[in-house]
């Protein structure tokens, strides 16, 4: 598959096979995750890839954020749809920003430029796992609703690190019509 059909066939995956994602693909994802560009070559990007028992722990973690923020009259959006995607996903990749301590100044300040070049780069790492998945004959779901129990999820990890996004991945069992996109031309003023 050339790298054009694999932009443009790939999908957000909401649902999924239970046939198990072989640890080749996934390494494999992951080794071209590491090759995207970042500022200054930082690299900030850590993944921890969730399977079995460790991925119902989290999907009962989320069910009881979930729970416990409803009950409090917070609104979670689409979360619940979300949890429910990740429930049926072989595998879960959490996407973090190791890097986040070093976009805090002296001062105590976020250095907005740094970090925004750190999460650019991750989000190119993402891209590029979500191409190779595609490439693969896989299906994901770049998911951003973890936010919603961000703190929850931190300290079950055990990490430090700031949580920029999940990655929902097996095979899909649905097959998307692709959503409407504005033309190029639309979006694109041309100086010369």
């Amino acid at each position: 598959m050339d790298t054009f059909e694999a932009i443009s066939q790939r999908r957000s995956i909401r649902k999924y096979k239970s046939e198990k994602v072989s640890r080749e693909q996934i390494e494999r994802i992951l080794e071209a995750a590491v090759l995207a560009p970042s500022g200054k070559n930082r690299q900030p990007w850590r993944f921890i890839v969730i399977e079995g028992k460790k991925k119902d722990d989290l999907i009962s973690l989320l069910f009881c954020s979930e729970k416990e923020r409803k009950s409090k009259g917070v609104n979670t959006g689409s979360f619940s749809q979300t949890i429910t995607a990740m429930n049926q996903a072989p595998v879960v990749i959490m996407v973090l920003n190791s890097y986040f301590d070093t976009c805090i100044d002296a001062d105590g300040q976020l250095n907005h430029n740094r970090w925004l070049t750190d999460v650019q780069g991750i989000a190119a790492a993402i891209q590029n796992m979500l191409l190779t998945a595609q490439d693969q004959g896989l299906g994901t779901l770049w998911v951003c609703d973890i936010y919603y129990a961000e703190e929850e999820i931190r300290t079950w990890l055990n990490t430090e690190n700031q949580l920029i996004a999940a990655i929902c991945l097996g095979y899909a069992n649905e097959k998307p019509f692709p959503r409407p996109r504005v033309s190029w031309k639309e979006v694109t003023d041309w100086l010369d």
